[in-house]
């Protein structure tokens, strides 16, 4: 079941950056590959658009022999689809989709943060706090992409213990998490005040040195992102692999102190 978005396409956003590149065609590839992802990430290529292979090379600058390697990764990685004309569109959203992001991210990020508990030193700690204040101000503008900078770095910084293999997960599952969790941040009204509530708990649990608590903060703040962009855009689904992900960060805490697991519910 494909989403609808309301984040419009705005194929001039931030066109300075789409200036005809020389840098061979490896080179070529690697630099449209980014700009391109950038633009469906962000929304400036929005979700079922179809794409012009004709008008995004000149766009771009390069030819079509790297674009179509561009459109190919991008495919992979699932951000883009062939339709059997070979015609070519932006992933819609979808429900399995977002279920599926964030199950992951819930189960892994949780993870992450109980393995980098050892390493969240004052220094850590201080630099989460300052992102944590950054978000705070760009929240009180409603500043989604300078907001969006900060909150990278404090998930970032919360899980800095983590392996190679598994920081590279996490940062890919935050890149698909990214036009969803636009649309919930733009859409719900109490999404900022709420968001900064959710992250400064995690901080809280950090500054204690409290791996259980950091992860049920963390899976309770990404399960109340997942089930509200799903209750904007489809309130009546019922999203079983999300609380699963989430009953599985909060067992281990709550068997060991013997109380209820509360999962929250939709809004």
């Amino acid at each position: 079941m494909a989403l609808t978005s309301s984040m419009g396409s705005t194929p001039d956003a931030d066109s300075s950056n789409d200036a005809p590149r020389d840098l061979g065609n490896a080179g070529n590839v690697a630099w449209a590959y980014e700009r391109v992802r950038s633009l469906i990430l962000q929304g400036d290529l929005a979700p079922g658009d179809p794409i012009s292979q004709v008008k995004l090379s000149q766009r771009l600058g390069i030819s079509r022999t790297p674009l179509r390697e561009v459109l190919r990764l991008l495919e992979n990685e699932g951000l883009v689809e062939s339709e059997h004309n070979r015609r070519v569109r932006v992933a819609p959203l979808s429900l399995a989709d977002v279920e599926e992001t964030y199950a992951t991210r819930i189960v892994l990020e949780a993870l992450a943060i109980r393995l980098s508990m050892p390493t969240l030193d004052a220094y850590v700690t201080d630099q989460m706090r300052d992102a944590l204040e950054e978000m705070r101000e760009q929240a009180a503008r409603e500043d989604y992409e300078r907001w969006s900078i900060p909150h990278r770095r404090f998930h970032q910084l919360a899980t800095c213990g983590a392996e190679v293999r598994l920081s590279r997960m996490l940062d890919q599952l935050s890149d698909h998490a990214e036009r969803y969790r636009r649309l919930y941040t733009v859409q719900s009204p109490h999404a900022w005040s709420t968001g900064l509530l959710q992250h400064g708990a995690i901080l809280d649990a950090c500054l204690r040195k409290d791996p259980d608590g950091a992860a049920e903060a963390l899976g309770r703040h990404l399960t109340h992102t997942a089930l509200n962009t799903l209750t904007l855009v489809a309130p009546e689904h019922e999203p079983t692999r999300v609380r699963t992900a989430l009953r599985m960060v909060l067992t281990h805490h709550h068997d060991s102190t013997d109380r209820t697991c509360r999962i929250p519910r939709q809004s």
